[in-house]
């Protein structure tokens, strides 16, 4: 900790409008980037680092790291016939179509994976749920929520997209709270699923 923790609920309306306009405007790069800016900022003003959320057990890590896998194939297996039944629609699972073939592209398209997962979990549960846990103590459910509807909000894609988002955000948001409020955890989850589905797609397998 940097200094002492405080809420400083003035800041929240300051807080709000950056994610909501970061939310908004249309960018060449992940939104979790520029947002991640705005939370180490918030954080330090109210005497937090990043330090404290970053920590865990590497079990915790391990199973997090599974749960990931299983979340992969629980949204191929059964997530994509359900939604493409009920929207009559193909579901683009295609988000990096320069891998495909390319090994070298793979690399630098996971590299940027990677920061991308380590920036979003960063920004949506160390900070957007911490900070409702900070302002609300004891609603659990009440971070979660808005943790996951933010996640809804600043991801790329169609109402398909943001309604996976949706899901997504509330499964790392209680895997957070799980975790003793570790991004560790979360992270590790969002990471082998990403890098999976990369993998597969450079493959062929889904697109």
């Amino acid at each position: 900790m940097t200094g002492p923790a405080r809420p400083m609920r003035g800041l929240v309306p300051l807080e709000l409008a950056a994610l909501v306009g970061i939310a908004l405007v249309p960018m060449p790069i992940p939104r979790a980037i520029p947002l991640l800016g705005v939370a180490s900022v918030s954080r330090w003003l109210r005497g937090h680092s990043w330090g404290e959320v970053m920590h865990g057990r590497r079990d915790q890590a391990g199973i997090a790291a599974l749960a990931g896998v299983v979340a992969l194939v629980l949204a191929l297996a059964v997530g994509t016939p359900v939604i493409e039944l009920v929207s009559g629609r193909d579901v683009e699972w295609s988000q990096f179509p320069i891998v495909r073939g390319s090994a070298a592209q793979l690399f630098s398209v996971g590299l940027i994976v990677v920061l991308g997962v380590v920036a979003m979990e960063l920004v949506l549960r160390g900070w957007v749920v911490e900070r409702v846990l900070e302002l609300r103590r004891g609603s659990a459910a009440l971070a979660v929520a808005v943790g996951a509807l933010a996640e809804a909000a600043i991801v790329d894609g169609d109402v398909v997209a943001r309604a996976g988002g949706l899901v997504f955000g509330i499964a790392l948001g209680w895997l957070y709270i799980a975790a003793r409020r570790s991004a560790v955890a979360p992270i590790c989850a969002r990471l082998t699923f990403s890098l999976i589905a990369i993998v597969l797609e450079a493959l062929r397998l889904i697109g």
